[in-house]
């Protein structure tokens, strides 16, 4: 069953079946920003976790490296990565593909929010589900 939202659209409730399928809608999600840095909203089935953020302009993610592959597509804005010493600047409609273990920072560039979506695989040891908004702690201008 669908229902209308509140600007017209239909809402696909979210479900899953086992075994099957699973079946998510961002329009279900509320985006919380309590920090003023970064918008996620997270749906993880059982091979991907799929993260819709929104980045502030200057955010800054300091380099890390995880154990999934992480694939990042940026959808407005730019993106500038460096990805074991090498920059790459990633802008709409590019995408962006990050080994396992490969050590990695981002940099939310210009003067506007950043919109992406980060895709890994595998997902962390967690069960399928969709998950309302969190909001990570991130540096951004000199704000930790």
């Amino acid at each position: 069953m669908s229902t209308a939202g509140e600007n017209g659209r239909t809402r696909v409730p979210n479900r899953t079946l086992p075994g099957k399928y699973m079946l998510g809608s961002w329009q279900s999600l509320g985006a919380s920003d309590a920090q003023k840095i970064l918008e996620e909203e997270i749906i993880t089935t059982q091979q991907l976790l799929v993260v819709r953020c929104v980045y502030r302009s200057g955010s800054d993610f300091p380099a890390h490296a995880h154990q999934q592959e992480q694939i990042t597509i940026v959808e407005s804005g730019t993106l500038d990565f460096v990805v074991n010493g090498d920059e790459v600047r990633v802008g709409p409609g590019q995408m962006i593909s990050v080994f396992p273990g490969v050590l990695h920072s981002t940099h939310a560039a210009g003067e506007t929010p950043v919109r992406a979506l980060n895709i890994f695989h595998p997902p962390a040891a967690r069960a399928p589900e969709v998950r309302r908004a969190r909001t990570a702690r991130v540096r951004q201008a000199g704000v930790v």
